[in-house]
Parts: C-alpha cells; sequence; structure tokens
C-alpha cells in the first residue's frame, strides 16, 4: 500500500511484530532528524521516496507540559514545506510505539498519557488495510481527513 501524505501506524500493526502487518519502509529516521532534513534550503528526499519516522511520541512525551506548544511548531514546519512534499509525492510512515485513539480528534496514547497528536494531523478517519490492519491518513497539507 503506497500512498502520499502521512500514514499513521503503531508499531504493533508492522511486520515483523505482527505477521500480516504492513510492511515498514526501509528508510528510516528519528522524528527530530526529518524535522531538521526540512529546514534545509531544498528539502534531501527523492520524489517518490518512503520514509518511516520513529519517536514523535517520545518527543512529545519528553516536552510534557509543554507538549501543546510543540506540536504548534512542528504543525508550523510540517506546513511550510506541505507543497514540496507534495509535489515529489512523498509517503510516509510515523510510527507509534503504543495506541493511536480516534476521536472528535487524535490523540497518541504512551507511558499512560494522551499526546495530542490531533493538534498536528487533524481528525483522519480510521482506515484499514486488505489484511485489517488499521492506520490513519493525513495529507501534506495537515488539513483534517
Amino acid at each position: 500500500m503506497r500512498k502520499t501524505g502521512y500514514l499513521l501506524i503503531t508499531q504493533k500493526d508492522l511486520a515483523p511484530f505482527k505477521e500480516d502487518g504492513f510492511e515498514p519502509y526501509e528508510e528510516t529516521m528519528g522524528f527530530l532528524d526529518f524535522l531538521r532534513e526540512l529546514e534545509a534550503d531544498e528539502i534531501p528526499f527523492k520524489k517518490f521516496s518512503e520514509l518511516r519516522l520513529e519517536g514523535l511520541d517520545e518527543v512529545l512525551f519528553a516536552a510534557i507540559p509543554d507538549e501543546e506548544e510543540l506540536v504548534l511548531d512542528i504543525l508550523s514546519r510540517l506546513k511550510r514545506v506541505a507543497a514540496e512534499l507534495e509535489r515529489k509525492l512523498i509517503s510516509v510512515q510515523v510510527i507509534f510505539k503504543e495506541k493511536l485513539i480516534a476521536g472528535d480528534r487524535l490523540w497518541a496514547e504512551y507511558r499512560g498519557r494522551r499526546l495530542p497528536i490531533g493538534i498536528i494531523f487533524g481528525s483522519p478517519h480510521r482506515q484499514t488495510d486488505a489484511r485489517e490492519n488499521p492506520f490513519f491518513v493525513a495529507n501534506f497539507n495537515l488539513s483534517s481527513g
């Protein structure tokens, strides 16, 4: 399954953690490293790149009690580069260690805390692939989908 935008997936739904899980993209980086790469004059990712980002939940957890301020900063950074990521038809798996909780806003649960990732990714609808693996998709302009 290849879609452009941000694919929000829990680690337990990836292969090899789950027999019929999502194939993790080979190119992996930490979420903060990804943000640093986006600050370059030209985004260093090639057309059709498939990136796997890890650690957003850890970064937000470490920012408590200022996690909402951090998600607003992340949202601003991602929106600045949205058009270029879209133009390059990039697909980004954002991997979360524990749970994704849908509601009026999307949350990530990590170490017993709910982290407000819906401020970044909006309120995307839960979807499943052909093997019933759940995921959420947010487009690069980060409007709710």
